[in-house]
């Protein structure tokens, strides 16, 4: 009796351990689930018990600097997803038939989407209302009030189709920026996120409109460019021609820059592309065989022509670089007057540690020369003398002020830098070639930007694309800082190196590129692409107006094969001209001399092609041209040598007093 009593007692208190323990453990997992999982869960049940459907905000606007031409803008559309679970099984069928039908897509594809076990499916992305509003009709007709999503959305749209379409750049199906403006500033476009939050039973069903929650999207802020959009037009028309009737196999580019601030008022890179389709084929021979290319070919070909020229490739500048020696010579003192006549002599050539560089008129050498006339001809060996005399260390020291040496900083995106020699291992050959512009390559735009110091009167300004953000809640502008980098030259060298610059256009071989009226300044270059390619690239850099410059130039063509030849003068100077001659006037530029201005007219060119030199030489005298023979010797018969090429063509239109370069046989 007694050990029957205590078994019991020993059972009854193994009893309470055994509840005690199951109290404890059930108190810490309730201490698990409401205090330290208690976020986690609540978010879990949160996200069991709601639908969440996002509803996309309306990318910023981007605009001219006017702020009323749209470069790019976001136009309404519409998303249309399902929620499988909330579609009737009778019903899945026909939705899935009309679905397809609406929106031209596969029957099987949708009707696997609409049968899936999952909370939401999309169906379609940026559809037109035309199409959603048939789905609306139908959902009413058929009593369907549930399962189909029909939310805002907006697609991206390009107005101006291939108009400044490497520095705009394009938006992907998500509309995220994926090149140029787009992607350098997709946060500033993008805006914020909205949803649509709908509440759900326990097997998932909807709990009627009353169980929704709305929360608005955020529009993108708007922005308004540097770029002129009439100038881009202009600068757009001209380079595509220059390409054509030159026949640059490698395209080209210009940059149209204010020294004064570093906005860019245009930027081309011709081919171009439609931004509205930025992934089909650009040009006619490309779609003549687009459906037979491998899709690694294609990618190469886009990649290709999204690329920006002006800050993604480098190029050797040639003699427009001889602007840079110059002034860091000037500013140095080695050279104080310009105008010192015999201060310099070519010969034909320098030699440089047991290596002779030739000029490019070796065979009819410029004698004795001013500065002025140095860089009028375009003397190489006036350069390789000055640079030698700075030396590779203070050389150095101006390529770094002048800021070749790092990228400019422009807001966009993919710049590249500089290729120079490093500076240690740079000899008196090395030296001699970087100062008239050869074997070192820089961005277009780094020498727009490094020109604009010597433009503005010394000062080194960072160039930029945009010029105002605007606030999409409140409109308030925000607008984009100047930034100053430093001083690099003084004003007086800067107004020294302009005056040269304006003898090279009035007088030298820029002269292609005068126009009646405004004081040019400026500088021709041709320079090898790259080495032993047989390839060329030609170039004019302009500045106007001399008296106070508001606008530096650079046309870029790359490997120009066309009959005009691939010199900078003959070639790329008369695009110049014509074009300071149409944005000089949109830009209300004050014109200098009224009595050039009504003087002045322009001529056609005559053929002079298959005549002899004698004969050319008079057609132009009646013309009003000037001829330059270019490989012209002393010993020439005048009466046998023939005209084999010449530049411009014939039947161009040019200033009276204009030069026309020959060549003979």
């Amino acid at each position: 009796m007694i050990l029957t009593n205590l078994s019991s007692k020993k059972r009854m208190r193994n009893i309470l351990f055994i509840i005690f323990i199951i109290i404890v453990l059930l108190i810490t997992r309730l201490v698990v689930i409401q205090i330290i999982d208690y976020e986690k869960l609540s978010s879990m049940a949160y996200e069991q018990q709601t639908l969440d459907r996002s509803i996309n905000p309306k990318r910023g606007t981007i605009y001219d600097r006017t702020g009323k031409n749209i470069l790019a803008v976001s136009s309404s559309v519409e998303t249309v997803t399902v929620n499988p679970g909330n579609i009737k099984k009778e019903d899945k069928e026909k939705v899935a038939k009309i679905l397809s039908e609406i929106f031209e897509l596969d029957y099987e594809q949708v009707l696997k989407k609409v049968n899936k076990r999952s909370s939401i499916e999309t169906i379609a992305k940026k559809v037109d209302k035309e199409k959603t509003d048939k789905l609306r009709t139908w959902m009413q007709e058929n009593n369907i009030e549930t399962g189909i999503n029909i939310d805002e959305d907006t697609k991206r749209y390009y107005p101006n189709n291939n108009l400044a379409s490497q520095i705009i750049g394009f938006c992907g199906s998500d509309n995220q920026g994926l090149d140029g403006i787009e992607a350098k500033y997709d946060e500033t476009l993008s805006g914020t996120k909205g949803a649509i939050k709908r509440h759900t039973d326990a097997r998932g069903g909807e709990i009627g409109k009353e169980g929704e929650e709305y929360v608005s999207a955020i529009d993108g802020n708007d922005l308004i460019l540097t770029i002129d959009m009439t100038i881009q037009s202009i600068i757009e028309k001209h380079l595509e021609e220059a390409c054509i009737d030159n026949k640059c196999t490698d395209g080209g580019n210009i940059v149209v820059m204010n020294p004064k601030n570093g906005e860019i008022l245009a930027m081309a890179t011709y081919p171009s592309y439609n931004l509205n389709e930025p992934f089909e084929a650009y040009t006619d021979e490309l779609k003549a065989n687009w459906e037979n290319m491998e899709s690694k070919e294609k990618t190469e070909k886009l990649q290709a022509v999204w690329r920006n020229r002006a800050i993604q490739d480098t190029y050797e500048p040639g003699s427009t670089f001889k602007t840079i020696t110059a002034s860091a010579a000037l500013e140095e003192g080695i050279v104080t007057d310009i105008d010192k006549e015999g201060e310099f002599t070519c010969t034909g050539g320098i030699e440089i540690a047991g290596v002779r560089i030739k000029c490019w008129r070796y065979y009819r050498p410029h004698g004795a020369e001013s500065l002025r006339q140095a860089l009028m001809n375009s003397c190489n060996p006036v350069f390789i003398g000055l640079g030698q005399k700075l030396g590779v260390t203070k050389y150095f020291e101006y390529l770094k002020k002048f800021g070749l040496l790092e990228i400019t900083g422009v807001d966009l995106p993919g710049e590249a830098n500089s290729i120079f020699i490093k500076q240690e291992k740079a000899g008196p050959v090395e030296l001699a070639t970087i100062s008239f512009g050869q074997r070192f390559e820089i961005t277009p735009l780094q020498l727009v930007t490094a020109v604009s110091a010597i433009a503005n009167g010394g000062s080194l300004v960072t160039p930029k694309i945009v010029k105002e953000i605007v606030d999409s809640r409140t409109g308030e502008k925000t607008e984009t800082e100047t930034k100053i980098r430093g001083n690099v030259i003084s004003k007086e060298t800067s107004e020294k190196v302009l005056s040269m610059m304006e003898s090279v256009v009035s007088e030298g071989t820029g002269k292609n590129a005068k126009v009646a009226g405004y004081r040019i300044g400026g500088k021709t270059g041709t320079s090898e692409d790259g080495v032993n390619t047989n390839k060329y690239v030609t170039s004019f850099l302009g500045v106007a107006p001399i008296e106070d410059p508001e606008v530096v130039m650079l046309i870029t063509l790359y490997n120009p094969t066309g009959e005009g030849g691939h010199q900078g003068g003959g070639v790329a100077a008369p695009i110049g001209g014509q074009i300071f001659s149409e944005i000089l006037p949109y830009l209300e530029v004050s014109q200098g001399n009224q009595d050039e201005i009504e003087t002045a007219r322009e001529v056609k060119v005559p053929e002079l092609t298959g005549k002899t030199l004698k004969e050319a030489k008079q057609i132009a005298k009646e013309a009003g041209i000037n001829i330059i023979i270019e490989n012209e010797t002393e010993e020439v018969d005048e009466e046998v040598a023939i005209i084999n090429k010449q530049t411009p063509e014939a039947g161009i239109l040019i200033n009276e007093g204009t030069n026309v370069y020959c060549e003979i046989k």
